[in-house]
C-alpha cells in the first residue's frame, strides 16, 4: 500500500479514536453532571422513600395499636375512638348525644302559711328546691330508654326531667337508686320521642375503670352551672381515694379535671371515648384550705353490677320478697386489716331450713357479693333482696374460715319466700 494511504488511514483512525474519546468524554462528563443532579434527586427521593416507609411503619404501627385498642374488651363494647394524637372534637362528637341535663325538684320544708292555722297545722306551703345536674344513656329495654346519673341528684325529687343534646326535653321517673354508692338509674319513655331526637342520641360506651393509670387523660361533659353541656381536660391524679361524703366513705378516683356545680352524675371519660367514671364530688376547701383541681369520679367498673341490677329492677309486693335467711353485721375496712379480714357482711346467725343454710353458708362466714353487687351490711343486703322474688335462684359469693385463712367460695341460692313470721333477712 502507498505510503499517503497508510497516512490517510492513520489519521483516519486517529480521528475515529479522537472522536470516539471526545464523545466518552462528553457522555462521561454529561454523565458526571447528569449523575450529580441525578444523585441529589435520588437523595431526596432516598429521604422521601425514608419519610415514607417511616410513615407506613408507623401508620402500620398505629393499625396494629388501633385494631389492638379496637379489639380491647370493655363493659360496653368495642372502643369508639383513638383522640390520643387527633383532634378532641372528635371525642366531644361522639360522647355528646350520649350526655343529657338533669333537672330535679325537691320539696323542703313548709314556709308559707296563709293562716295562724296553717301555721299551727302545718298546712303552709312546701318550700320547693330546684336543682341542675348531668347524666348520660346507658341502654334501652323496649320502650324505656335508660340513663345513669347520681343517687344525690335524684333523691327524694317530686319531678325529674331530662333535656338531651338537641334541646329536646322529657320527663323522666326514678327507676332506682342506691345511695350507698351514689348511683341511679332513670327511665324515658322513648315511644315518646321524636325521630329527630332518636337520630341525635346514642348509648355510651362502658370502659374499664380498673385499667386506668395515674396520669391518663380524661374529660368531663356535663351541665356545668345548669348553661348546657360543656368540656373540661385533665388527667387521673390518684385511684382509690377514701373521701367521706355525707357521713359514707366512697373509694374514687381523683382527677383535676373540672367538676363544678351542674357537672354531678354526668361522665367522665377516657381517650377512646368510654365512660370510665360518674363524676360526683370536689373538694373547695381542706383542712381550713382553699384547693383547686381536687375533683373525684365514681369508678364505673365497682358500679356496673349496681347499675344492671337498678336497669332491671322492678317493683314487687312485699309479700313476694325472696328472703336469704341470715343476720350479721359489717365487717369494716379497719377491722379487715386489723384481722387479716375481707370486707362484706359478717354472718352472725343462719336460720334453720334456711335457703342460705341449704346452700352451706354458716355462722362466721363473710357475704361480699350477690349477683356480681358488692354487699358490706345487712341494709344493702336487704335492698338488694327486696326487689327479687322468691324462688329465684342468686349467685352469692362468700368467704369461710379454714386453716389457711379465709377462702373465697360461690354457691348458688333460691331464695325462700318471706312469711310474716320472719323478719326481712
Amino acid at each position: 500500500m502507498k505510503l499517503w494511504k497508510r497516512w490517510l488511514i492513520v489519521i483516519c483512525s486517529g480521528l475515529l479514536v479522537g472522536v470516539a474519546v471526545a464523545v466518552a468524554y462528553v457522555m462521561f462528563l454529561k454523565y458526571k453532571n447528569g449523575g450529580s443532579n441525578k444523585g441529589n434527586d435520588d437523595q431526596t427521593g432516598i429521604m422521601k422513600s425514608d419519610v415514607e416507609d417511616e410513615l407506613k411503619e408507623d401508620e402500620a404501627s398505629n393499625s396494629q395499636d388501633k385494631a389492638r385498642k379496637d379489639t380491647s374488651a370493655s363493659s360496653g363494647g368495642q372502643r369508639v375512638v383513638d383522640v390520643s394524637n387527633a383532634d378532641l372534637s372528635a371525642l366531644v362528637d361522639i360522647i355528646m348525644p350520649s350526655v343529657v341535663a338533669v333537672q330535679s325538684i325537691k320539696e323542703g320544708s313548709r314556709n308559707s302559711y296563709d293562716s295562724i292555722e296553717d301555721y299551727l297545722y302545718g298546712y303552709g306551703t312546701p318550700q320547693k328546691t330546684q336543682s341542675t345536674a348531668s347524666g348520660f344513656i346507658i341502654g334501652q329495654n323496649g320502650s324505656e330508654l335508660l340513663l345513669a346519673t347520681n343517687s344525690h341528684v335524684v333523691e327524694g325529687a317530686s319531678s325529674i326531667s331530662v333535656k338531651f343534646c338537641e334541646g329536646t326535653e322529657m320527663e323522666a321517673i326514678l327507676k332506682g337508686n342506691d345511695a350507698t354508692y351514689d348511683v341511679a338509674v332513670l327511665s324515658v319513655d322513648a315511644s315518646k320521642l321524636v325521630e329527630s331526637t332518636l337520630k341525635n342520641i346514642r348509648i355510651a360506651t362502658i370502659g374499664d375503670s380498673d385499667a386506668l393509670r395515674v396520669g391518663d387523660m380524661t374529660f368531663a361533659i356535663g351541665n356545668s352551672l345548669g348553661d348546657g353541656q360543656s368540656v373540661t381536660v385533665g388527667h387521673i391524679s390518684a385511684k382509690d381515694r377514701t373521701i367521706t361524703i355525707q357521713q359514707k366513705e366512697m373509694k374514687l378516683l381523683q382527677t383535676d379535671t373540672v367538676i363544678n356545680n351542674g357537672n354531678s352524675g354526668g361522665p367522665l371519660v377516657n381517650v377512646y371515648g368510654e365512660v370510665i367514671g360518674i363524676t360526683n364530688a370536689k373538694y373547695a376547701t381542706y383542712s381550713g384550705n382553699k384547693v383547686e383541681g381536687v375533683c373525684f369520679a365514681i369508678p364505673i367498673t365497682e358500679v356496673v353490677p349496681i347499675i344492671n341490677e337498678l336497669m332491671n329492677r322492678a317493683e314487687i309486693p312485699a309479700s313476694e320478697v325472696g328472703y336469704l335467711g341470715v343476720g350479721g353485721k359489717e365487717v369494716t375496712e379497719s377491722y379487715a386489716k386489723a384481722f387479716n379480714m375481707p370486707q362484706g357482711l359478717y354472718i352472725s346467725s343462719v336460720e334453720k331450713n334456711s335457703p342460705a343454710y341449704a346452700a352451706g353458708i354458716r355462722q362466721g362466714d363473710i357475704i361480699t357479693a350477690l349477683n356480681g353487687r358488692s354487699i358490706k351490711n345487712m341494709d344493702e343486703l336487704k335492698e338488694v333482696l327486696s326487689y327479687i322474688r322468691y324462688g329465684t335462684e342468686v349467685e352469692v359469693k362468700y368467704s369461710t374460715n379454714e386453716k389457711d385463712g379465709y377462702k373465697e367460695k360461690t354457691v348458688k341460692v333460691v331464695l325462700g319466700k318471706l312469711t310474716d313470721a320472719r323478719s326481712r333477712k
